[in-house]
């Protein structure tokens, strides 16, 4: 997606500044990573254009005729105080029975905690995955969930998948992922902190 919205500014005729140091790179930022294969309607940017005032309008219609099919432009806004992603709404599609779902999504939300092992080649733990994301809706063959990003991490979709299989006792086999929107906040300001003795 990076290397997407880069092509598309340029193609646009807007230079994109860079960072300092021995190697600088673009300076453009996604607020929330994607996970493989999961489609998005809801990207955030934040890109340092080179120059002092944009026309925000005019470089929305530059973009969309510049970005490929199926990635269209809605916003441009100038900068301002830092924000985060505190979470993320999903659209989880499922190829399983209505009934099976059902209880499933039933199941998910009675239970206290959902822990579900996460493995990757650096660690292995543990996540209660009803803590990030406590209150799945069914939406006919899918799960609207609203997964959250605490200062101590976040659960994943496929983990949701799990937790949702686990409370079915059952293969759920998944259709597929959509990020229907990323929730932002306005960056917490750091606090000082100084020692005494």
């Amino acid at each position: 997606m990076v290397d997407l919205l880069l092509a598309a500014f340029r193609r646009a005729g807007y230079e994109i500044a860079l960072s300092n140091g021995m190697r600088p790179k673009p300076v453009i930022s996604l607020a929330l990573a994607r996970g493989v294969g999961t489609a998005s309607e809801d990207e955030r940017c934040t890109i340092e254009l080179v120059g002092d005032s944009h026309d925000l309008g005019d470089l929305i219609s530059r973009l969309t005729a510049t970005c490929p099919r199926g990635v269209v432009p809605l916003d441009a806004r100038p900068a301002g105080s830092k924000t985060v992603a505190i979470g993320a709404t999903y659209r989880i599609t499922f190829d399983a029975p209505g009934e099976l779902l059902a209880q499933a999504v039933d199941a998910y939300r009675a239970s206290p905690e959902l822990p579900i092992k996460r493995r990757s080649p650096k660690q292995r733990r543990t996540v209660d995955v009803k803590r990030f994301a406590p209150e799945p809706q069914l939406d006919g063959s899918s799960v609207i969930v609203d997964i959250a990003i605490l200062e101590d991490g976040s659960a994943k979709p496929d983990e949701v998948v799990r937790a949702l299989a686990s409370c079915a006792n059952a293969d759920l086999p998944l259709a597929g992922v959509t990020r229907l929107a990323v929730a932002m906040a306005p960056k917490p300001a750091r606090v000082a902190t100084t020692e005494t003795t």
